[in-house]
């Protein structure tokens, strides 16, 4: 049989490369003829390299560069190998009508986008891993033309003796953290070495990938550097671990089983695994609770592995991977599933056109990159007025055209937008909107705005889905979102369906002047051009109160003409403060601080943020009120997202003074666990109320600020509320009085529609 096999690049190390590297074996094993077409381009030198290391000689084997669909033409068998290579297949049953094509699906289900062509019209059969993905395959496609079959293992060597770990960890995989949550791993360290005190257990982690400073950066973070090594040499003996949401069946794992070293893993979120897994004596798995999950790794590291255990799983992977004919297994199988099934093939130029049509924009783009070294192109194109012709007209088609793409997507009742401080972070009101809806609406997904990796990780501790701010993907993920919660203005590229329902949250209760009521005329102009026809998209805007409502109806500018709802019902950010229990305090304490231990004193100390570049927050100096207080007070400094460069200052100063990634903080935690708090004319006054614990105001630039902005109203004739004295020392004894305070006013007169309730009752009332 002449097999022809398409695959990304064979000459790059991975998973999938080994697998197609041992599926070539076994069919040049089994007589066939191969022929293997890389799809991106190679040099001798790699090519060379993988057929000396991997014993690719045989003379029916042979390595070329994909061009088309024609090199396809005389194959009796074609593999993809690749889920975006198999649109190919209608080209290549158009060219070759009697060949067999089938489709390799390598990654879990869970990360093939609903839009992807998978050419059910064209493949004839396609692999999966293993009978529970093939069921689910089914059931999602409803297509019965698919097999399981494990990838080839036949370079895998079983060792007979288990090993011995010596408090060794390892990982190998590939640098992307939404699939393989290597993040979490890292975080488990940290609780392992500075929380319970193993520091003797050291973990290696092996690979490269867009990951790489977000691990290097928590490593940094947790002081982790003597204990987490990256790419350094591997231990010969270890305990390997996979934390991946989703895997098919984990290479790295196999091999370290059968070479006998255990194994800590995550079963999955499909459960693939540990139905994979579980029969081993070798394999421990974990539960993503970072507390039990520590204590459960330190057992296992302590429980032998004995000879016995060892042989029966000796066994097990010997009948379950090594003891097959693979190509024969491969070749029935994909048979038995064209049994009854009939392909269409399509004309191969109407395919083509299919295939290969591009837009006018894109022709024109492709034209200009071809074009634009031409001396003569070049030197019409450094004409300024020229360029800038072209490049405004560019960029409107481009803009037309996206609109035209996004209107043809239509919002799924089942999928819900989330975005908080542009992305920046998650937390305030979206965060405890997709939480509540994530809880009690497990039917719809949930998608959730991200500037970067630190992001990423904090919104999948909650099992939600990441969506990178600004991205292709970003826009299409919002606009095929019916609900959209957000509590700041959205991106102008992204355009609103008439289906979408928008709900603004807003992100604090405003003490400062806005928009519309800024003092300074010239700002108040600018701001208010740019911010109005992104107020257009809302449907919904959260209040708090009637004084609320009618602040901010004054900001916006709000008309009772307008079609703008206001949900007087309260804030979700407030009802997650006015319910906490013990319980969540020390959830909020082991995130920060790893410890459940309550015997600090915490100051929380967030000014809020100016226009103008600082170097510190304040003319406080922290180490001087640090050194006026007992030994179990310490300062939480939270930074505005656009201050975020001086967490390195601030976490230098002192053992005692601890800043936060503003990624992974949500300031409502920060609440919680402070005793105390200083800050200026912010909004978190409003929200710390709630707590009834002291707050102290700085009033270091009040008659500049007033002048330049403005205050909605007096607080201090509202409520008590001590100034924080710029002296350090009598700061100090302030903050020692202890004085329990009362802040019912502000509760009672401007947050009275906050309670417990208020998340249900917004959620429903936008669902129903």
């Amino acid at each position: 049989m002449k097999i022809k096999i398409l695959g990304f690049n064979l000459f790059a190390k991975g998973g999938t490369s080994r697998s197609n590297i041992n599926l070539i074996k076994s069919f040049n094993k089994a007589n066939h003829e191969v022929v293997y077409y890389n799809f991106k381009t190679f040099d001798k030198t790699a090519k060379f390299n993988t057929m000396i290391n991997e014993q690719l000689f045989d003379k029916h084997l042979s390595f070329e560069e994909f061009k088309t669909s024609e090199d396809f033409v005389n194959a009796d068998l074609v593999i993809l190998t690749r889920e975006t290579f198999f649109y190919l297949a209608r080209e290549i049953k158009s060219i070759n009508p009697n060949a067999m094509v089938v489709g390799e699906i390598h990654g879990p289900l869970a990360y093939i986008d609903d839009n992807q062509d998978l050419a059910f019209d064209a493949i004839d059969a396609y692999r999966v891993s293993s009978i529970d993905i093939k069921h689910d395959f089914i059931e999602r496609y409803g297509k019965e033309n698919v097999f399981n079959q494990y990838v080839d293992a036949s370079h895998i060597i079983v060792n007979e003796e288990p090993s011995v770990t010596r408090r060794n960890l390892l990982i190998k995989a590939r640098f992307e953290d939404n699939i393989k949550d290597i993040s979490y791993v890292i975080k488990m360290m940290n609780r392992i070495i500075n929380v319970k005190g193993y520091d003797d257990i050291h973990l290696y982690i092996k690979g490269y990938g867009p990951s790489e400073i977000l691990y290097k950066n928590l490593i940094h973070y947790y002081q982790l550097e003597e204990h987490v090594h990256m790419n350094e040499r591997e231990p010969k003996n270890y305990i390997y671990i996979s934390s991946s949401p989703y895997e098919t069946l984990g290479y790295s794992i196999l091999e370290s089983i059968a070479e006998g070293n255990k194994a800590f893993i995550y079963a999955g979120e499909d459960g693939v695994l540990k139905r994979i897994y579980e029969p081993y004596h070798a394999v421990q798995f974990l539960e993503k609770d970072i507390q039990e999950d520590s204590e459960r790794l330190i057992e296992f590291i302590d429980n032998k592995y004995t000879k016995e255990e060892r042989a029966e799983d000796v066994a097990l992977l010997n009948a379950t991977f090594i003891d097959r004919d693979y190509a024969s297994d491969f070749i029935e199988a994909s048979k038995a599933c064209m049994d009854g099934l009939k392909v269409g093939s399509g004309s191969k130029s109407q395919v083509t056109q299919k295939v290969r049509k591009k837009s006018k924009l894109e022709y024109g783009r492709d034209l200009y990159e071809q074009y634009k070294t031409k001396p003569v192109i070049r030197r019409v194109l450094n004409n300024e007025k020229v360029f800038n012709f072209a490049k405004k007209k560019y960029e409107k088609r481009k803009m037309d055209k996206l609109k035209q793409q996004y209107d043809a997507i239509t919002p799924s009742e089942n999928k819900v937008f989330i975005e908080s401080f542009h992305g920046n972070n998650f937390s305030g009101d979206p965060k405890y909107i997709a939480l509540y809806i994530k809880e009690h609406f497990p039917e719809k997904e949930v998608y959730v705005s991200s500037r970067n990796a630190l992001v990423d990780m904090e919104i999948r501790n909650h099992n939600l889905i990441p969506i990178r701010f600004g991205s292709a993907i970003y826009n299409q993920t919002f606009r095929s979102c019916k609900y959209v919660v957000v509590n700041g203005n959205t991106l102008d590229s992204v355009f609103k369906h008439k289906d979408q329902i928008f709900v603004q949250t807003w992100h604090g209760f405003p003490l400062k002047r806005m928009l519309n009521d800024l003092e300074d005329k010239t700002e108040r102009n600018a701001q208010v051009a740019a911010f109005k026809p992104r107020m257009k998209k809302w449907d919904y805007l959260l209040t708090s109160s009637a004084v609320n409502t009618m602040l901010l109806e004054s900001s916006f500018n709000i008309q009772p003409e307008q079609d703008l709802q206001i949900l007087q019902l309260g804030a979700p950010r407030n009802e997650y403060l006015m319910k906490h229990d013990e319980t969540e305090k020390e959830r909020v304490l082991t995130k920060y601080f790893f410890t459940k231990s309550n015997d600090k004193k915490y100051i929380l100390f967030c000014p809020t943020w100016r226009k103008e570049k600082r170097a510190l927050l304040s003319k406080i100096n922290l180490n001087i009120l640090l050194e006026q207080l007992p030994e179990e007070y310490e300062i939480i400094v939270k930074l505005h997202p656009n201050e975020s460069h001086l967490r390195v200052t601030y976490s230098e100063l002192s053992d005692r003074i601890h800043c936060f990634y503003n990624e992974l903080v949500d300031i409502q935690e920060l609440y919680l666990i402070s005793d105390a708090m200083i800050t200026d004319y912010s909004s978190t006054i409003f929200d710390y109320a709630h707590l009834n614990k002291p707050i102290f105001l700085l009033q270091e630039d009040t008659e500049v600020y007033s002048e330049q902005i403005g205050f909605y109203f007096d607080i201090f004739e509202l409520v008590t509320i001590e100034i924080a004295s710029n002296d350090e020392r009598i700061l100090a004894r302030q903050l020692l009085e202890n004085k329990q305070p009362d802040y019912q006013n502000i509760t009672d007169q401007l947050l009275q529609d906050d309670k417990i309730g208020t998340t249900e009752n917004i959620v429903n009332y936008i669902f129903k």
